[in-house]
């Protein structure tokens, strides 16, 4: 039959298809640090409608999947196949990849009119969705989303179906499973959950930009009309806590968060995406942040210790200069600390004392301060951080530092090895102020700061998170010109002159002048002469 060979042949050229157009990932959300009557566990536990999901079917990459389908490269019998299909449906006990086959045809021969046939398709789904594969599940949504048709109740009713397969789907097919379900207005609380779980457990098995897509496509492309202020911060959450400091997408959440920040809205909540673009390194928008002190403002009271200290950190990294926020911050963190030294954990003492030190450094003399026994306290805490993360890296971040040190130390003009040894003995300073400064290279006022993997972001490009911001802002402050050496760049130097040449051009980059240093390196060095 002529249409039954056209099926055949739409489901050859459009099974090459279908994984080029499975490139959504799924957005996490989850609870925030510290607790609050107004927290939320999750963002799928409070999930709302998400702008353009509605019974009609919607989304932003929609379009995309459609154009994929017109690419096909077939033509056939459109009635051929209608007839192939209706007959195949017509008889019982349709398997769910007859249907999810037959689904697919229909799609790239783009034959959303004849609405008898798909209805057809969804009661075919329905009856037998206790017994679909992730495949046949993927390709069925996919197409149905992809032909711009659906049944609100059948897709429902899939969600279950979904849930239970989702631990054997593939990060793409359950970014195709999602993005159908949510074009068709499904909001699966539970669902979702396991979406929200599975994408922050698994954060390295999404690439930034199936994750990118999947954030803009949640937000509505546009940071979303219907995603409130809540939606937008805890997705912000989950991003940091994935380490995907995504450039197409931090810049539009943070001014739909500012946009959408209410009164009605918890600070808690608030917190949590200050926290998110503080620590991916992003830059807030300005009217995101005089909304924000205000609301932080006025809810201290309401926020844990712990909480205080995050919004310190967070408003500082971020650049906010408001002198009353930051009183009522360092106020009511500095009594908490003076009662009970050990009400908060050891590293956030760490962020207090970055808060404090950021804050002071970039408003002078009118900086509101921390008792002066709590910042002795927390700035000895920091120390001890920094130590406890050195051993936490282990042999191999030992190493990386080891190699670090003597390759500046070589890049400063060292050559034979005493000479190396005693330079790399010279690298670390402290500062007027008490701050350590682990490798110093004074001739040039440099400060050579080195990243392991932990500090990098899991997206791609890979770029230093906010804590190694913090860190670069405060050597900044005190003369020095920080320059980051990220491991996975200069681990993959073949050898000590290269990753010499390297030290330099992270030097260069970050503003230095090495051009005499450079020549030197460059020039032939026998270690026999004398």
């Amino acid at each position: 039959m002529r249409g039954a060979n056209t099926l055949r042949l739409l489901l050859n050229a459009g099974a090459q298809r279908l994984a080029a157009a499975q490139s959504i990932a799924g957005v996490s959300g989850a609870p925030w640090l510290g607790s609050s009557a107004h927290a939320t566990t999750s963002l799928a536990a409070s999930v709302t409608p998400l702008p353009g999901f509605n019974r009609r079917g919607f989304t932003s990459s929609g379009t995309s999947a459609a154009a994929a389908a017109a690419q096909a490269q077939v033509s056939g019998d459109l009635s051929g196949v209608l007839a192939e299909v209706d007959a195949l449906l017509s008889r019982s006990g349709a398997r769910p990849k007859d249907i999810a086959d037959a689904a697919m045809a229909l799609a790239y021969l783009q034959a959303r009119g004849d609405r008898r046939v798909w209805g057809k398709l969804f009661e075919a789904a329905a009856a037998a969705k206790a017994d679909f594969d992730a495949a046949s599940l993927t390709s069925f949504l996919w197409a149905a989303n992809t032909a711009g048709v659906g049944h609100f109740k059948t897709l429902y009713e899939m969600a279950g179906p979904a849930a239970k397969l989702l631990p054997s789907l593939s990060p793409a097919q359950m970014a195709t499973v999602v993005e159908a379900l949510g074009a068709a207005g499904v909001n699966d609380t539970e669902l979702l959950k396991a979406v929200s779980a599975r994408v922050v457990s698994k954060a390295g098995e999404f690439s930034a930009a199936q994750l990118a897509k999947t954030v803009l496509a949640a937000l509505g492309g546009k940071a979303g009309a219907d995603a409130s202020a809540k939606d937008v911060a805890q997705v912000l959450w989950a991003l940091a806590k994935a380490g995907r400091a995504d450039a197409s997408v931090l810049p539009s959440m943070s001014k739909a968060l500012g946009a959408k920040l209410s009164a009605a809205d918890a600070p808690q909540d608030l917190l949590a995406g200050l926290w998110g673009l503080a620590h991916l390194g992003a830059k807030a928008d300005t009217s995101l942040l005089s909304k924000a002190a205000g609301t932080i403002k006025g809810a201290v009271g309401e926020l844990s210790t712990e909480q205080q200290i995050y919004a310190a950190w967070s408003f500082a990294l971020l650049g906010q200069a408001d002198k009353n926020l930051y009183a009522s911050l360092f106020n009511a963190v500095g009594a908490a600390l003076s009662a009970a030294p050990d009400c908060v954990p050891v590293p956030l003492l760490a962020c207090l004392a970055e808060a404090q030190l950021l804050v002071a450094d970039k408003m002078g003399g009118q900086a509101p301060k921390l008792p002066e026994q709590v910042l002795n306290y927390a700035l000895r805490m920091h120390s001890v951080v920094g130590d406890a993360a050195k051993v936490k890296a282990g042999s191999a971040g030992a190493a990386f530092r080891a190699e670090v040190a003597e390759a500046t130390a070589r890049a400063a003009g060292a050559r034979y090895k005493p000479e190396i040894a005693a330079a790399v003995a010279a690298l670390p300073k402290t500062t007027a102020d008490g701050l350590p400064v682990e490798m110093a290279v004074d001739s040039l006022k440099v400060a050579v700061l080195p990243v392991d993997e932990t500090s990098l972001s899991s997206s791609s490009p890979r770029v230093p998170l906010g804590p190694v911001l913090a860190r670069a802002e405060l050597l900044k402050a005190r003369g020095y010109t920080p320059a980051i050496v990220a491991a996975p760049e200069f681990n993959a130097q073949p050898n000590a002159t290269a990753k010499a040449k390297f030290i330099l051009a992270a030097i260069k980059a970050a503003g230095g002048n090495v051009s005499a240093l450079e020549k030197k390196l460059n020039e032939p060095f026998d270690p026999y002469a004398e």
